[in-house]
C-alpha cells in the first residue's frame, strides 16, 4: 500500500509540471554611509505568472532601517512593505519572530504572464532595503503567485525557502563598553593595592 501511495504521488507531481513560483537570493551587503544595503535578485518560473496581490516575503529582517526598503525598476507594479507577522506562512523549519520586521512585495500592476504559458523563466533584481547588521544569516521567504497553464491556470501557487537576512548584532553597545572598561579598570586597581598591601 505504501509503494502505490508512493507511485500515486510521484505521478501526481509528474503530471502536475509545476516548478517553484518564486525564488530570491541575497546578491550583496554593501555599506551606505551607516548602514548596510540588502540587494535581492531572482528568478520568476516560467510556470508561474504574477497578479494583484501575489507576493515575496522575506521573514525576520533584524535590524531594518525605517522607509529603506525598495523595489527599485519595479516600483511602479510592485509595492515594498514591511509587517511583523504576515498572512503567508514562513518555511516549517523557521519562525516568523513578532519583534522582528518582514520585507514585504505586492504585486500591484496588471497580470504578468498570468495565462497562456508556460513562459520563459524570468529574472528580477534589485529588491533592496537596509539594516544596521552587516551580518548574514539564514531565513524563511514564503512566496505566493498563480499557475498560468493547463487546467490550474489561475490557481494560487506558492512555495517556500530560505534566503540570507541580516543576523542581529552581538557586539556591546557603546554604553556596554564603557561599563566594561570602567569594570576591568577597577578590577586592575583593586589588584594593584593587594599587591601593594601584601609587600608592606
Amino acid at each position: 500500500m505504501k509503494k502505490l501511495l508512493l507511485a500515486t504521488c510521484a505521478a501526481f507531481a509528474v503530471s502536475s509540471g509545476a516548478s517553484a513560483a518564486i525564488i530570491p537570493v541575497l546578491d550583496t551587503v554593501t555599506p551606505v554611509g551607516p548602514d548596510f544595503e540588502f540587494s535581492y535578485s531572482g528568478t520568476l518560473a516560467g510556470d508561474q505568472g504574477l497578479v494583484p496581490g501575489s507576493q515575496l516575503i522575506i521573514y525576520d529582517f533584524a535590524g531594518y532601517v525605517d522607509g529603506s526598503i525598495s523595489s527599485g525598476i519595479y516600483a511602479a507594479d510592485l509595492a515594498a512593505t514591511v509587517e511583523f507577522t504576515s498572512a503567508l506562512l514562513p518555511p516549517p523549519s523557521d519562525t516568523d519572530d513578532p519583534l522582528v520586521p518582514n520585507l514585504v512585495f505586492t504585486w500591484t500592476g496588471a497580470p504578468f504572464n498570468a495565462a497562456g504559458g508556460p513562459f520563459a523563466d524570468v529574472s528580477f533584481a534589485g529588491l533592496t532595503a537596509h539594516s544596521i547588521y552587516s551580518a548574514v544569516q539564514k531565513d524563511g521567504f514564503s512566496a505566493k503567485a498563480v499557475t498560468n497553464n493547463g487546467a490550474a491556470t489561475g490557481d494560487e501557487a506558492f512555495n517556500i525557502g530560505r534566503v540570507g537576512v541580516p543576523m542581529a548584532s552581538v557586539v556591546p553597545e557603546p554604553a556596554a563598553w564603557a561599563l566594561m572598561i570602567l569594570g576591568f579598570g577597577v578590577a586592575g586597581a583593586s589588584l594593584r593595592a593587594r599587591r601593594r598591601l601584601a609587600v608592606a
